[in-house]
């Protein structure tokens, strides 16, 4: 069954070219390295967001983009990277995996929520050419998660 995976940035990211993590770099790949970061569900994408943000910064202008993985484009796992290339730091695991292409789509598990998954795209394995994206739709942060807490 192909698998719908979701990101949550701003409108001028949504074109999934990697170019982004390419200038600063991110926990699965060193700046110079294109790959596009995404989420098994939305709301795991607004979570993946809302932890890099100032809690003072109200978010806006961002949009959701849905990809489809199809069925037959070859995903690899966090655990499958160690068993190719060795005991080494996420950041290198991933600049090594999108070096070899080995595949299109990394699977990872998620920092914030370990029993979800986010998954990396490799723009330049061929099998990048067979993920669908979907229209971009408009999405906005309730502000409920921008407030500050009462400390109990």
């Amino acid at each position: 069954m192909p698998r719908p995976i979701y990101r949550v940035c701003r409108a001028t990211y949504a074109r999934l070219d990697g170019e982004g993590a390419k200038l600063v770099g991110g926990r699965w790949n060193s700046p110079g390295r294109s790959v596009v970061y995404m989420a098994e569900t939305i709301s795991l994408a607004v979570l993946e967001n809302l932890v890099h943000m100032a809690g003072e910064d109200f978010p806006t202008g961002y949009v959701v983009v849905e990809a489809v993985v199809p069925e037959d484009i070859r995903m690899l796992t966090e655990e499958d990277l160690v068993t190719r290339f060795g005991g080494a730091s996420q950041q290198q695991l991933g600049d090594r995996w999108i070096d070899s292409r080995a595949s299109a789509v990394l699977e990872v598990r998620s920092t914030i929520v370990p029993l979800e998954h986010n998954y990396l795209l490799n723009p330049q394995h061929p099998g990048f050419a067979g993920i669908a994206v979907r229209p971009v739709v408009p999405f906005v942060f309730d502000d409920r998660l921008m407030r500050p807490r009462n400390p109990r």
